[in-house]
């Protein structure tokens, strides 16, 4: 199911929480159910009210230029799943109240109304691989995010060209200098893979090449709303 889970999906019961939520959350009164999923998981997110997101639209226009179905190039964000039911570690940039940077932050803060999410579990790991990947992200709290690697892709993004060349080949036109949300999940999967280093999905890694990607279960781990309690 690439089209993941939508706001617009009932809630499949509830929870009660003793806990201090983001905002969004509160806000919304729905959380993620996250207790189907393992550290390492993928989370691809993507907003629904893309009128107001330019840099998502023009993210997706440029996967679609590089030869992605919609399905894989809707998903414009990319982040690893800690495995605690609430912690995801991503990059983050301009996203507001959070630094800029590799961040651990809630879950719940896209449980706003307004992201689409989906989940993906990488194929042919065991669980402590998988740990590993979750390891490997965290590992890198605290870098920067490369504002050059962003200005690379608005520019890709925005020519109308796309990230990749117009060979016919799809070769990268930009090359990855640094971390950015879908190369910090690579890194990570590579590091999990110890001894047995190599490049997963290319030299340019986008969040349409993980969505596409068959190193994951082709079956998608399930995600549903929970509405919170009112206490």
């Amino acid at each position: 199911m690439s089209d993941g889970l939508l706001p617009s999906a009932p809630p499949g019961g509830s929870i009660r929480i003793d806990r201090q939520l983001p905002l969004e959350a509160r806000t919304w009164g729905r959380v993620l159910d996250l207790s189907q999923l393992e550290a390492g998981d993928l989370i691809l997110t993507r907003s629904c009210e893309s009128a107001s997101d330019p840099i998502s639209i023009a993210i997706a226009r440029a996967q679609e230029k590089g030869g992605f179905d919609k399905r894989h190039a809707q998903w414009t964000h990319a982040a690893v799943y800690l495995g605690d039911d609430e912690h995801l570690c991503e990059a983050n940039f301009k996203n507001g109240g959070y630094p800029n940077g590799v961040i651990i932050r809630s879950a719940f803060g896209y449980c706003d109304g307004n992201h689409a999410i989906r989940a993906r579990r990488p194929a042919r790991m065991t669980a402590k691989q998988r740990l590993r990947i979750a390891i490997g992200a965290v590992s890198n709290v605290g870098k920067s995010y490369s504002i050059s690697q962003i200005k690379d892709f608005a520019m890709a993004a925005y020519s109308g060209k796309g990230f990749w060349d117009g060979t016919g080949k799809r070769g990268p036109r930009i090359k990855m200098r640094g971390l950015v949300c879908s190369t910090l999940y690579q890194d990570a999967y590579n590091f999990a893979l110890q001894g047995g280093y190599r490049i997963a999905w290319g030299i340019l890694c986008t969040p349409a090449h993980l969505s596409a990607s068959p190193d994951f279960e082709e079956n998608d781990p399930p995600l549903r709303w929970l509405e919170i309690a009112k206490t």
